[in-house]
């Protein structure tokens, strides 16, 4: 084997095993992990918030590093054509076990065709890259012109994991999203009463972040 297919593996097994363990974990507390209803009642509530925010209706969307697909339903019942794409095995198998006999939503460990999407969702990834601006380039790859990149990454210590890479204000996400599009940035709190207050403050928050895709590589010359 040579060594990118090593590397490649060797990441694939990593986050199989980071998948297993958060399955583990959470099925001893109790919870119903491998129940897609139970899954998709009690939907991380900054995923609710993006699917009130943008309308995917009839759109074909990718859901990058979509672990298990939960998401990638939720955006199927909001009228979007979902393709699921993650670099674990283990996950992508309980995705398809989620899925059955239903033609979508579509679920794969290989990259899908490029400028495919209108819309493609990254949710809590970038902080795991060891080249955000790198990865950005890589989601807007995957965006038609016009398109857009929506996803969100904890502020600050928000949702701290040893595997994170960074911890992100908005000038250091600005820095890897900006060559890649139109950027807007909004701070969403997961107390919905600190949202109606415009100054920064302390407590559990996102960053939910919009890469509008312009007509041509902003990076050619």
């Amino acid at each position: 084997m040579n060594r990118p297919a090593e590397r490649s593996a060797e990441k694939a097994a990593e986050y199989d095993r980071q998948y297993r363990s958060w399955v583990e974990r959470n099925v001893a507390k109790g919870q119903k992990t491998l129940d897609l209803e139970w899954r998709l009642k009690h939907l991380l509530w900054r995923h609710k918030v993006l699917l009130r925010r943008y309308d995917v209706r009839g759109k074909k969307v990718l859901d990058h590093g979509c672990m298990d697909g939960v998401f990638s339903f939720a955006l199927q019942r909001a009228g979007a054509h979902v393709t699921g794409l993650d670099v674990s095995p283990a996950a992508i198998e309980q995705a398809k076990r989620f899925r059955g006999d239903a033609p979508e939503p579509v679920f794969t460990l290989e990259p899908p065709p490029r400028e495919e999407f209108d819309l493609v969702f990254s949710n809590e990834v970038i902080e795991h890259m060891p080249d955000d601006q790198a990865f950005a380039g890589e989601l807007a790859s995957y965006v038609r012109p016009g398109g857009f990149i929506i996803g969100t990454t904890p502020v600050g210590r928000s949702f701290w994991d040893p595997d994170h890479k960074r911890l992100y204000n908005e000038k250091l996400l600005r820095r890897a999203l900006q060559p890649w599009g139109r950027v807007k940035l909004t701070r969403y709190y997961r107390s919905w009463l600190r949202n109606l207050f415009p100054v920064v403050q302390r407590g559990a928050a996102v960053f939910i972040f919009e890469v509008e895709k312009l007509g041509r590589d902003p990076l050619a010359f």
